[in-house]
């Protein structure tokens, strides 16, 4: 049998061996194929030398991972652009070398590093960088195959910078960049094109990296994601096409001439003295409007083309400045932009009418008041202005006299906008001449305020006050706190202050609290964390001829965060609110990151609903028919407790410091009964380092419950100014028809 079967294989040898042959030709042949044309393989897995290559500068740790997994928890991002997704614009890729790092490399950093927003330079080096070249921006690879450097860059970007930059620019070190007019173009292409846009090659489908590339982020990432395959299949040593192949297999796209009207027009030299040949290229269309020209080989003339582009810039800012100004020599102040046109009757802007003393009608409930001392400089200023004009383009003619009438109205769009009627004494006759003038007062330059840092992680502690008679809407309070704050696990504490009368029980299941408490502890123990927590602080009033309410002595706003502010800390974050207001979690995230310890305090203007008999609404959502913002609210409030001590020491000389309970009879006494000041009040007078914010807050909504008797506030929860407009005028009618 053995020799039988010798016997066939040494008379067939020949067929054997052409088989083999012809295999190996065939996977030749195969590997040579554009990847346009070859059928998807299935790819090995294995992990690629070329992609394992030491990237020099960064080393990233190993992680650390959990034997035992934990409960996922949400974390909020350090900054809102990661959160909402917000990227840069523009990264910029060059390919380079280590022998033209100071050739190349310095004078095309020089040019166009401030101009975009990030620049690296990849080069080939086997020893750290630093040691050599004083250069941010180097990326240096151990491998030295050129004909894997795309891919290496690829991978270095795709694992650092993919969720940062929307377009990303590779180009060699002899392209030189006009950046100006690159971040035009990427600014106009939409973020969610897929983008391949370049100069295709000669009789090619591929983009060429002399003149530039730009892939967009999905392309980018596409790429990342089927590197392996682009690194097996890599068979040429030209860049520009193991990218083109790389693209096409990831993503389908071949090299985009245009995109959206936009080109990456280049323009390729044919002389390298460029000093003796600029004046000529200069005359050339393609050369002015080029993105990128190469090759430069040169450092000096990188300098020399990013100086001609300039002023090239330059000229044509100034040209549409000139043809701008042609349209501002009949306004003033000069370069006012015209007011917004509304584009509806509704959206008209309302005109105050105004002379030297009083405003007329400045609101829907007032007929007539006095100027405050801020706008009355304004209006002597504004005058004074067209005074000193009038006088000019008029001398030894007219002497002013009075302003005759005088109309403002605010435009968003511009600022404030005056119309004058000034009444001038001509002295050749000696009568009086009333001049009309149009002024606009434009808005100042927008300056950005630095604020200290802070996130949404610090925990807020709540200040409750609750009375003996809101001991139900205390417990509809908790409710709503428990589902609301409570189930979401927010870093929240609860800190009921109780509010006992003189002479009532606290103690067992006589406690007139007892409920709350009870309720309190339940919820307290069925959570069991100590950044979700109720507890409470007992404040026992003084004996007095009346039952004391905190509605008719607001003073007590006072003691009860001097009180509970004693057993919560000094570097608490504190807000005050009340049995009748409702909160959400959005809330207090905008207490927490505006609220700035020794920095700012933020008084939220809630959202007050009107008397449900009145608006027929019982709803709480944010409509004109249920509620208004209520501007005059000041009562809630939040602050750090530093920042309270701090300037409630000051304050103590208007309102004594309450310490103890004994010490509420001395801030009740008779001449503290009618004391005007509230806690924000206290902060702008004595807070001078302080900023105060004040702001609508959709989250804070507030029941309607009837003013507290002798209130000067009593008929503003009954409805809106028009609604109670018209009752009044209903009232009159009704009477008239009685008499």
């Amino acid at each position: 049998m053995f020799k039988s079967t010798k016997k066939f294989v040494s008379n067939n040898i020949y067929v054997f061996v052409g088989i083999l042959i012809g295999l190996y030709v065939s996977s030749l042949l195969s590997d040579s194929l554009e990847p346009l044309c070859a059928p998807q393989i299935h790819e090995p897995v294995l992990k690629n030398e070329a992609l394992r290559n030491k990237v020099v500068p960064k080393v990233n740790p190993p992680k650390k991972t959990s034997a035992t997994p934990k409960k996922s928890k949400l974390v909020r991002p350090r900054y809102y652009s990661t959160e909402l997704g917000i990227r840069e614009k523009l990264f910029v890729g060059i390919f380079s070398s280590e022998e033209k790092v100071n050739t190349q490399v310095v004078p095309l950093n020089k040019t166009i590093g401030k101009l975009v927003d990030q620049i690296k330079f990849f080069i080939t080096a086997q020893y750290k960088l630093k040691t050599k070249f004083n250069l941010s921006g180097l990326v240096g690879f151990t491998d030295t195959r050129a004909k894997y450097r795309p891919f290496q860059v690829l991978k270095y970007i795709g694992d650092n910078f993919a969720q940062d930059y929307d377009y990303y620019f590779l180009a060699h070190d002899y392209t030189f960049i006009n950046a100006r007019k690159l971040n035009d173009i990427v600014k106009k292409i939409s973020v969610s094109m897929d983008v391949y846009l370049g100069t295709p090659i000669t009789d090619g489908s591929y983009c060429n990296l002399d003149a530039g590339i730009i892939l967009s982020n999905t392309v980018m990432k596409a790429v990342r994601d089927h590197l392996d395959w682009c690194v097996i299949n890599a068979i040429s040593e030209d860049h520009s096409e193991n990218i083109g192949r790389c693209v096409h297999h990831s993503i389908g796209l071949t090299c985009q001439k245009s995109i959206q009207g936009q080109t990456v027009d280049t323009f390729k030299l044919k002389h390298f003295e460029l000093n003796q040949h600029l004046l000529e290229l200069s005359k050339k269309e393609e050369f002015n409007e080029a993105v990128t020209i190469h090759p430069i080989l040169e450092g000096e003339n990188f300098f020399l083309l990013n100086a001609y582009f300039l002023k090239q810039r330059l000229e044509n800012i100034k040209k549409k400045s000139d043809l701008l100004s042609e349209d501002l020599t009949e306004v003033w102040p000069p370069g006012a932009r015209p007011g917004a046109k509304p584009a509806t009757r509704f959206d008209v802007p309302k005109q105050f009418y105004f002379n030297m003393t009083h405003m007329f009608f400045p609101d829907d409930l007032t007929n007539v008041k006095p100027h405050t001392t801020a706008d009355l400089k304004d209006i002597e200023y504004i005058i004074e202005e067209v005074k000193l004009r009038y006088r000019s383009e008029h001398a030894g003619k007219f002497q002013f006299r009075r302003l005759v009438n005088g109309y403002r109205t605010f435009d968003l769009s511009r600022g404030m906008d005056y119309t004058l009627d000034l009444g001038f004494r001509d002295l050749s006759t000696g009568k009086e001449v009333v001049k009309r003038f149009e002024v606009c007062k434009p808005l100042g330059k927008v300056e950005f305020v630095q604020v200290p840092y802070v996130t949404e992680n610090s925990r807020v502690t709540i200040i409750l006050p609750v009375q003996e008679s809101e001991i139900e809407l205390a417990l509809e309070f908790l409710r709503g706190y428990s589902s609301a704050i409570m189930d979401r696990k927010e870093k929240s504490f609860l800190m009921l202050a109780l509010l006992y009368q003189a002479e009532s029980s606290n103690k067992g299941t006589g406690d007139v609290f007892y409920a709350v408490k009870n309720f309190a502890t339940r919820t307290t123990n069925k959570y069991k964390n100590e950044d979700i927590k109720i507890a409470w602080v007992s404040i026992r009033l003084p004996t007095w001829p009346t039952m004391v309410k905190m509605e008719e002595y607001r003073v007590l706003d006072f003691g009860v965060a001097d009180l509970a502010l004693k057993k919560i800390g000094l570097d608490s974050l504190v807000l005050i609110l009340h049995v009748h207001t409702n909160i959400t979690g959005d809330f207090l995230n905008r207490v927490r990151m505006n609220t700035i310890p020794n920095f700012q305090i933020f008084s939220a203007i809630p959202f007050r609903q009107y008397n449900p008999k009145v608006s027929q609404s019982q709803g709480l959502e944010i409509n004109k028919n249920n509620g208004h913002f209520d501007k005059e609210e000041y009562r809630y409030i939040s602050f750090y407790s530093k920042d309270y001590v701090t300037a409630r020491k000051q304050h103590q000389k208007l309102l004594p410091i309450v310490r103890v309970d004994n010490d509420i009879a001395e801030i009740l006494a008779e001449e503290y009964r009618s004391f005007p000041g509230t806690i924000f009040g206290m902060f702008v007078e004595f807070g001078s380092e302080l900023h105060a914010m004040r702001a609508t807050e959709l989250g804070l909504k507030v029941k309607y419950h009837p003013p507290p008797p002798h209130s000067d506030r009593c008929n503003l929860f009954i409805a809106s100014p028009s609604q109670l407009g018209r009752l009044l005028l209903s009232q009159q009618s009704q009477i008239a028809e009685l008499q």
